[in-house]
């Protein structure tokens, strides 16, 4: 996995708004893809840890949801960094100049 680019200091030129949504999206899409799995065939076969990797995603989703309320209050943008990481995104500058531009 890449390593996001870090944006470790407190947002007062960043969008904290757009942020804050960008992590609460990332949160609804973890949960969205749990349930799927949690849904698909694969679930049914004997063997697999489809379960755990569900619980998982589930549990990661809550710590992401946690971290934009803190976020939230604090505009750490190192909570950004964190979240990224708790769901897999790595995005790169550009990601991150077009998400300060979308919101």
């Amino acid at each position: 996995m890449n390593k996001t680019p870090a944006i470790n200091a407190t947002s007062t030129t960043h969008n904290v708004a757009a942020y804050a949504a960008c992590m609460d999206e990332l949160a609804v899409q973890m949960v969205e893809s749990a349930g799927t799995l949690r849904e698909s065939a694969m679930s049914t076969v004997a063997g697999n840890a489809i379960l755990q990797t569900v619980t998982s995603m589930e549990l990661r989703a809550s710590q992401i949801r946690n971290i934009t309320a803190e976020f939230r209050l604090s505009g750490d943008m190192a909570s950004f960094d964190q979240a990224c990481q708790l769901a897999g995104w790595s995005p790169d500058r550009q990601a991150l100049a077009s998400l300060q531009v979308a919101h």
